[in-house]
């Protein structure tokens, strides 16, 4: 049979990588409900809250054998009924284990700046990564006290599409980005990150959501 051995070749080829674009395209994903601490500082929303699950042994695994290892957070606080976005933050982590010197190296980035630092074990790399301590949100509507809230806390780790690394890193260099609603680099420019979902592929994405709160008063803005 002519081209018999080219047709075996090729649906060999076909059998054997569609599994592999499968397990690309695959992501774990898990929903959590997670206590939140929210103080309201200069009329902004600070935020606190630990999602340790993240690291899961497959990413310790991974961690501790030198892969780059990338930890997307994106927080949104929105109003509980309507659902109205009204304060946001985009913090990223990423970490390498320099296999020689025993050490993780971390780049911690927001739209704010940038900061590298180096850190011993993996318990102490778990527990700076693993918790956001007093992250500032950019408001993107009047905060009054009262104004019933939640926040939701989405984690992306290690994100396989380069277009969704090429709009954080758009993001994070851009200081518009704090923009309000209505101007041109408002909440626009924040949820159009994440609008495609082929962006999203990933290995994990892991969502926290906060108990419902009434918006605290706090300290008068500058």
């Amino acid at each position: 049979m002519r081209g018999g051995p080219k047709i075996i070749a090729c649906a060999l080829f076909l059998w054997l990588g569609l599994p592999l674009v499968g397990r690309a395209q695959v992501k774990e994903v898990k929903s959590f409900s997670r206590d939140m601490q929210v103080e309201m500082v200069k009329g902004r929303p600070v935020v606190s809250v630990t999602f340790d699950e993240v690291f899961t042994p497959r990413l310790r695994h991974r961690l501790s054998n030198g892969f780059t290892s990338r930890i997307l957070i994106d927080i949104v606080m929105s109003r509980d009924k309507k659902g109205t976005p009204l304060a946001q933050a985009l913090v990223q982590y990423t970490i390498i284990y320099d296999i020689w010197e025993e050490r993780f190296n971390v780049r911690e980035e927001t739209p704010g700046g940038r900061k590298e630092y180096v850190v011993r074990s993996m318990k102490e790399l778990i527990r700076n990564c693993g918790t956001l301590r007093e992250v500032s949100l950019n408001p993107l509507l009047d905060l009054p006290a009262g104004t019933r809230s939640h926040i939701k806390v989405r984690i992306t780790v290690n994100p396989t599409s380069r277009e969704l690394r090429r709009k954080v890193r758009r993001y994070m260099a851009n200081p518009g980005g704090h923009g309000r609603i209505g101007s041109p680099q408002g909440i626009f420019t924040f949820s159009w990150i994440f609008m495609n979902e082929k962006d999203i592929q990933a290995d994990m994405v892991y969502t926290y959501k906060s108990q419902r709160f009434d918006l605290p008063a706090g300290e008068a803005a500058d």
